[in-house]
């Protein structure tokens, strides 16, 4: 018996920056680029409570995204471009944009069967793949007679839930830019979706100046030669075999949002100064940060016998979020610079210190130290012993590196397309990085954070019994 697909195509239009006003560009690859040049592509999903119609999203929105989008895309050109290599490695990676360069935006309605909007919303557990319908795939690399590869940089898609909703998703690839350049770019988008009727026409549209991006690349200053250290290290890799990374059509994979409010994380504050007080400044990320790394190690173990890991017990974890330096180079790069502009941060404790007692204050101490290594060092800077970066990073065993991927700074949930603010929004990257986002809760006024988490069903159910019964006893400290 044929079975129905979660979602039906209903069209695939390519979106080009307006024709008249939109220069050619080509972007360098700076070294902080070089860093992401093989990260995994980053997926986001925005859900709207939107109830409208199949005929109204037909004939009304999708006319209206197609052509704000375009209008965006005038100022942010390189999304539209491509990554472009070329086939001896004799030169760095740049993105180009020039004229018929387009971004792939597909229409989608989801099957009400298959594809629930309040069950995708509501943030509890489920099948990863559920979510992977919604998301859009990078088209594939192509290479030119002259063998240069060229690799598109973004694809987006917009879902129907027909009288309930509506669904963005956006991937991109990690070169082209971090998170504060896509969170600028889709603020300009929703920008542009909201103010008037934009349905058809082609006249510019100002931005605000923090979502107008600069593009100097000049601003990114190499003293210590990092570019060719970076590139040497990276060059050897096909960028056409490391750029889909496509999400999994079947896993075994559960996706759940933990959140955290405003009163446990000031609460996991409490604890952590109470136990180390020379922690002078404890942030809402690092309280909020260790508590999930302690409850992540400890899940690992749960139904283990700890008399047969005693060896387990002495292996080092390692934590590694990633932090915007554009303020701290020397000169600093403007805030609404576009572009990978990241700095790594890692934290480390010992497995056996994050399963004991004092786990959070272990993990708190690990990553807060991790952060002022990298941020406040005022005599080395913040891209001190850059030079040695790939040799940390080969050294790591990825079965005990928990990565950070988003960030608070970026809230989704304020983004308006002319819908109203976002019911959920979702990181699918988690499903391949085997990391979790951070982003801002929905109900965000009295400072909650969202986790999104992805692991195998084992070690999910242990992680869920964990972190609330801790979460319990925390409240009764």
């Amino acid at each position: 018996m044929a079975t129905s697909k979660p979602v039906t195509v209903l069209e695939h239009i390519p979106v080009a920056p307006p024709p008249e006003g939109t220069p050619k560009l080509t972007l360098p690859l700076t070294f902080l680029d070089l860093l992401c040049l093989h990260m995994f592509p980053v997926h986001r999903l925005i859900f709207y409570q939107h109830p409208i119609s199949r005929t109204h999203f037909l004939d009304t929105l999708i006319p209206t995204m197609k052509n704000s989008l375009s209008l965006t895309l005038h100022h942010y050109p390189p999304l539209a471009g491509r990554l472009i290599a070329s086939p001896d490695n004799s030169s760095l990676p740049e993105i180009r944009y020039e004229e018929g360069d387009t971004v792939p935006l597909v229409f989608a309605e989801a099957n009400s069967g298959e594809c629930n909007f309040d069950d995708l919303t509501s943030g509890h557990p489920r099948s990863c793949t559920e979510f992977h319908p919604l998301v859009p795939n990078l088209p594939p690399a192509s290479r030119a007679p002259d063998g240069y590869v060229t690799v598109p940089v973004l694809a987006l898609q917009v879902t129907l839930f027909s009288d309930v909703g509506i669904c963005i998703g956006i991937t991109n690839h990690h070169a082209v830019g971090d998170a504060s350049s896509i969170f600028g770019f889709m603020k300009a988008w929703a920008f542009v979706s909201s103010h008037g009727d934009k349905s058809e026409t082609t006249s510019p549209v100002s931005l605000p100046a923090e979502i107008q991006p600069f593009y100097d690349r000049k601003m990114i200053r190499d003293e210590k030669g990092l570019e060719q250290i970076f590139w040497d290290n990276v060059k050897h890799i096909k960028v056409e075999d490391r750029h889909v990374h496509r999400l999994p059509q079947i896993t075994d994979r559960i996706r759940a949002t933990f959140t955290l409010t405003q009163n446990d994380i000031q609460r996991l504050k409490n604890r952590i100064l109470a136990g180390r007080p020379e922690l002078a400044h404890i942030s809402s990320f690092t309280a909020t940060c260790s508590y999930i790394w302690t409850c992540w190690v400890k899940s690992r173990y749960q139904d283990a016998d700890s008399d047969n890991n005693i060896d387990d017990d002495e292996d080092e974890e390692v934590f590694n979020c990633a932090a915007d330096c554009r303020s701290r180079l020397d000169p600093p790069v403007p805030g609404n610079y576009f572009g990978n502009c990241l700095v790594a941060c890692f934290g480390y404790a010992k497995t056996k210190q994050l399963r004991g007692e004092e786990g959070l204050l272990d993990a708190a101490e690990g990553i807060g130290e991790g952060i002022r290594r990298r941020l406040y060092d005022k005599e080395r800077g913040v891209l001190g012993g850059a030079e040695d970066w790939f040799k940390v990073l080969s050294k790591l065993k990825i079965d005990r590196v928990l990565t950070v991927i988003g960030s608070p700074r970026f809230d989704y949930y304020e983004l308006d397309f002319g819908w109203g603010n976002p019911k959920k929004f979702q990181m699918p990257s988690t499903d391949l990085s085997r990391g979790i986002s951070l982003s801002k809760a929905k109900d965000h006024e009295g400072g909650g954070l969202e986790i999104g988490l992805s692991l195998l069903g084992t070690q999910f159910d242990n992680f869920t019994g964990i972190f609330t019964q801790d979460l319990k006893a925390l409240h009764s400290f």
